[in-house]
């Protein structure tokens, strides 16, 4: 019986010893966040890399709706930055009531274009300032978004959530107008 133990564990040693065996130069690094340390390494990884900084790496959703803008949709506060994988913001425009009262939000893609809309209907393809963009409802009807292009695979949605996602067009494309002039 003890045989059998200690035949195990040096089993298990030499299948170990073997597994980090290789050809192949470099340092190993652990995987998840603990290999991000900065350390120089020729070990493979499996994170994105970009040869060119995207144009969407400097914009912050938050700021993309001026004070003298938000003042002149209606916005009463501060945006609120939202988490997630979409770096994004939202606003809350009061109209005195429930019922007439909706969100206004920026969220910035690196990975989307126009083409890339998922709407509840058709998508109709617009211009903003001198910006190619899309107007769309929401899967749920009770958004209206205006996608503003950056890039063939980035852009910026601006939309207004509420009831009625068809007449949150009109306050939804006031906003992209005020939006459009601060992108890049």
């Amino acid at each position: 019986m003890r045989r059998t133990l200690l035949l195990v564990p040096v089993a298990v040693l030499a299948l170990a010893a073997g597994a980090c065996t290789s050809a192949e130069g470099g340092s190993p690094v652990p995987s998840g966040d603990a290999g991000r340390t900065g350390v120089p390494s020729t070990a493979p990884t499996t994170s994105k890399t970009t040869t060119s900084a995207s144009p969407v790496d400097s914009l912050k959703p938050c700021e993309l709706l001026t004070s003298s803008a938000a003042a002149a949709i209606g916005v009463s506060g501060s945006g609120k930055a939202k988490g997630g994988s979409t770096p994004s913001c939202e606003w809350r425009v009061d109209k005195g009531s429930v019922a007439d009262s909706y969100l206004v939000g920026i969220a910035v893609h690196d990975d989307v274009g126009l083409d890339d809309a998922v709407a509840s209907g058709s998508v109709e393809r617009i211009e903003v300032g001198s910006r190619k963009a899309a107007r769309f409802l929401g899967p749920s009807k009770s958004s209206c978004f205006i996608a503003l292009e950056l890039g063939a695979k980035s852009r910026v949605d601006v939309v207004a959530t509420g009831g009625d996602g068809q007449k949150l067009c009109a306050p939804a494309l006031d906003a992209a107008k005020l939006v459009e002039p601060e992108l890049p």
